[in-house]
């Protein structure tokens, strides 16, 4: 294989291995606690990320390839789940881009491509609670602002306005990220450093990436078999309900799942994702039909709630399995004669280097006492990291 690697790759190779390595160090730390609003905490460090790496390279359209690549390590992660944060990172980076793209690379275009950035977090949530409970989320939802509009004696109050007030907050929250990364990307354009301590790297053209437990059996039929299954499910579910249509083919498919994939079981079993199932139900058991309604029946919002639980059950299920067969070697192979050479190696130079690159960065409790001067750290050290891949490539 040819081993030249296109400049913005090389570029996007640092910007989202760095990245990932962020995601790692912090991000778990995050979601492992359940804390509210993780993913908005981590959008808006990787806005910063972002735009403080555009001050040093002003390079277009290497946001999206450094996203596509964090993305595809994130993949590489031992979670049961992996498509949501992978497509999470991944509309970022596009929408960031895209907006720089429209703008141009001035300061009002960073602005708003941060602002997209962490608005599109709102979107990809959405999508996610709709995906996983179905539109009867929104009935449920709008019933419980009713009845805490009453509650709380806020007559005034509307779903537009409540709306808009996210929206706000969030636009001023990228804004804010944007300007954090903007002043810190010039501060660190002009620093000097000395890449002589950066360990050489193994060869970016090999499979490493790819690698897999070697006792994971993968199936192009199951992989394809999963893609079909997951709407047809959703359709059965959507249209049968808790009837036997449904629920046959839905018990027949989940115990493939629970027998085939030891990962989805491991899911399954974390209290959190039943806690969360458990909450939902409730919420619908008594929110389907607010109470002071003419036809409140609290048994029927408790059934929407059990449907509801069944379609998350099925939806967390089928995308675990989906998550391993994705990784299947034959599909990456697949990619390669596809046309995708430059991003197979400039993930895998990322993936390569990220056990450095966390060893470099600061540690977890470090993370925690100083989060400033640790986030400085990951972005002085792009140019080094670039010059470091430059110097193995030319060997």
């Amino acid at each position: 294989m040819n081993r030249a690697l296109n400049n913005i790759w090389l570029k996007a190779a640092v910007a989202g291995g760095l990245w990932a390595s962020f995601e790692i160090i912090v991000g778990s730390m995050l979601h492992n606690l359940h804390l509210p609003f993780s993913g908005t905490i981590l959008a808006s460090f990787s806005v910063v990320m972002m735009i403080a790496f555009m001050q040093i390279w002003k390079t277009s359209g290497m946001i999206w390839r450094a996203g596509i690549i964090c993305g595809l390590m994130k993949s590489l992660s031992p979670s049961a789940v992996i498509l949501g944060p992978m497509t999470g990172i991944m509309m970022e980076a596009v929408f960031m881009d895209l907006m720089i793209y429209l703008v141009g690379r001035n300061l009002v275009a960073y602005l708003l491509a941060g602002a997209s950035a962490l608005l599109s977090t709102i979107l990809h949530k959405l999508a996610s609670l709709f995906i996983l409970y179905g539109t009867d989320l929104v009935t449920i939802y709008s019933n419980l602002f009713e009845f805490l509009k009453k509650q709380l004696s806020l007559e005034s109050a509307t779903p537009k306005g409540l709306i808009t007030g996210f929206i706000a907050i969030y636009f001023l929250l990228g804004i804010a990220a944007s300007l954090s990364g903007y002043f810190l990307g010039k501060y660190a354009a002009k620093s000097q450093g000395d890449h002589r301590d950066l360990k050489q790297q193994t060869d970016p053209f090999r499979d490493a990436w790819t690698n897999t437990d070697p006792g994971q059996p993968f199936r192009i039929a199951l992989f394809f078999m999963h893609l079909l299954m997951i709407p047809a499910m959703l359709l059965l579910i959507n249209r049968y309900g808790l009837g036997v249509t449904s629920l046959v083919p839905a018990g027949i498919y989940l115990g493939f799942l629970l027998l085939y994939y030891k990962r989805v079981l491991g899911r399954l079993l974390k209290p959190f994702f039943w806690s969360q199932l458990l909450i939902m139900t409730l919420v619908a058991g008594i929110f389907w039909d607010p109470p002071g309604a003419d036809s409140f029946k609290i048994g029927n919002g408790f059934l929407v709630g059990l449907e509801m639980s069944l379609r998350a059950i099925l939806i967390v299920s089928a995308f675990s399995a989906l998550s391993v067969e994705i990784r299947n070697p034959r599909i990456t192979e697949s990619l390669l004669r596809m046309g995708f050479g430059n991003a197979y190696a400039a993930v895998s130079l990322s993936f390569n280097s990220l056990p450095v690159m966390i060893d470099r960065s600061a540690d977890l409790k470090t993370f925690i006492r100083n989060p400033v001067r640790s986030f400085t750290k990951l972005i002085f050290e792009a140019e080094l990291w670039l010059k470091c891949y430059q110097t193995h490539l030319r060997e």
